[in-house]
């Protein structure tokens, strides 16, 4: 009889103990599984939230209005004809389209400017600037002949041009920048205002398409830049007709 009574607590210690058991596995169950709801849902609202930024964000990247080769060989006083270029520069430029062209004065003799003009329709060529390019080459920058020129356009509007200077060896190489953006919005234009360069991460990538513009000019015969602002002036007139109308245009390097 005692046996059968130790036998019987025993059983049923078992048996509440089993019950126990079976709701905290139930527990545990549901638990996980209202996680996985919670997580699914997470994700859900995640995706449509970045599906809807996204499209709030979008921006297009406008194409030139006309073709780069389009820009006449004659601007004025200037007689222009295009130069070839390696495959290996084109490449390593990012471009979309470009030209690599000598522009001679028609008034004074042996007196030219080079121009490369670089357009790519995702904005990628922004990394490659005279600041990075030129000193990798072996070119020293000289400080005091850096200028800013400032360059009359139509309806009395004015553009701010970086005249750059470098040196190598006897050699001396000016170098005017300037370069648009198209496509960005308000505050991507506010913020490339402020004190930052194409070298920060910001400079370097652009939501939009871009174009940088580059006039090359060997010598020391124009040290202040003003036959560089002169041809940079009819570029600019020439430039107007191929870009597109909504644009920024900046000169930090």
């Amino acid at each position: 009889m005692e046996h059968d009574r130790l036998r019987l607590g025993l059983e049923g210690m078992s048996f509440r103990g089993f019950g126990q058991s079976n709701g905290t596995i139930e527990k545990k169950y549901m638990y996980k599984v209202n996680r996985l709801f919670l997580c699914g849902a997470v994700l859900t609202t995640g995706i449509f939230a970045q599906a809807a930024l996204e499209k709030l964000n979008h921006t297009e990247r406008p194409a030139l209005r006309m073709p780069l080769n389009s820009i006449p060989f004659d601007l004025r006083d200037w007689t222009g004809r295009d130069e070839a270029i390696d495959a290996d520069i084109v490449e390593r430029a990012q471009t979309t389209e470009y030209i690599n062209r000598v522009y001679d004065s028609r008034k004074q003799s042996g007196l030219n400017f080079s121009v490369w003009i670089n357009y790519s329709r995702n904005g990628d060529n922004l990394r490659h600037t005279p600041e990075i390019c030129l000193p990798s080459g072996g070119w020293t920058k000289i400080e005091s002949q850096t200028r800013v020129l400032s360059v009359l356009l139509a309806r009395d509007r004015t553009i701010s041009i970086t005249r750059l200077s470098y040196a190598k060896g006897e050699l001396v190489e000016h170098v005017g920048f300037w370069y648009y953006i198209f496509g960005e919005g308000k505050l991507e234009n506010y913020a490339r205002h402020l004190p930052i360069t194409s070298r920060s991460s910001h400079g370097r990538t652009t939501r939009g398409s871009s174009m940088t513009v580059e006039v090359f000019h060997s010598g020391d015969n124009d040290p202040e830049g003003e036959v560089m602002r002169e041809f940079i002036h009819e570029l600019l007139a020439a430039l107007e007709r191929i870009l597109p109308l909504e644009r920024a245009d900046y000169h930090i390097p």
